[in-house]
């Protein structure tokens, strides 16, 4: 029988084998990534990001990538459009959600049916969401806000507005 270190050991290889799939198919619409450590990093503490890449000084590598430890509890396809849109951070001029990130994050989408984009929410990935303490909504256009902490925006809602430039209400 294995013991729960094994199974958790035989999942990071195969999302080991994903991020290697993942630069794979931004190289095969000839987008030339960095150098990726490739070895991903299982981040258990993240609440608010289901990946991450960083650039990482005095290694052999360039940047390396983490993901929620929450995503392996999802279907590949899931993992793999997170994992497409931390390689594509390591383009050049791509550490930000630009208009060159963008474009490469279309054409990975119209290639391969991803689902890329700058934001992800716990729904459209079928993750649980964490149990929070403030939620905040934008009466225009229904957006919901999540906070655990309380924060400026949930002391002082009435100072804030949604991107959509509709009022937010504490629910």
């Amino acid at each position: 029988m294995e013991t729960g270190k094994e199974v958790y050991a035989l999942t990071k290889i195969n999302v080991n084998n994903l991020l290697k799939k993942a630069m794979d198919q931004v190289a095969s619409v000839g987008v030339k990534h960095g150098k990726i450590n490739p070895e991903v990093i299982i981040n258990t503490r993240a609440k608010k990001r289901f990946g991450q890449c960083k650039k990482v000084p005095y290694s052999e590598y360039d940047y390396e990538v983490q993901i929620n430890a929450k995503l392996l509890e999802v279907e590949e396809s899931k993992i793999m459009n997170t994992l497409v849109h931390e390689v594509l951070h390591t383009c050049k001029g791509c550490m930000n959600h630009g208009r060159l990130w963008k474009n490469y994050a279309n054409i990975m989408n119209n290639k391969f049916n991803y689902d890329i984009s700058r934001t992800s929410t716990y729904e459209k990935i079928g993750i649980e969401r964490p149990e929070v303490n403030y939620t905040i909504e934008c009466q225009k256009c229904g957006n919901k806000f999540y906070r655990q902490n309380r924060s400026k925006i949930v002391t002082q809602t009435d100072k804030y507005r949604c991107a959509c430039g509709g009022k937010l209400k504490l629910i």
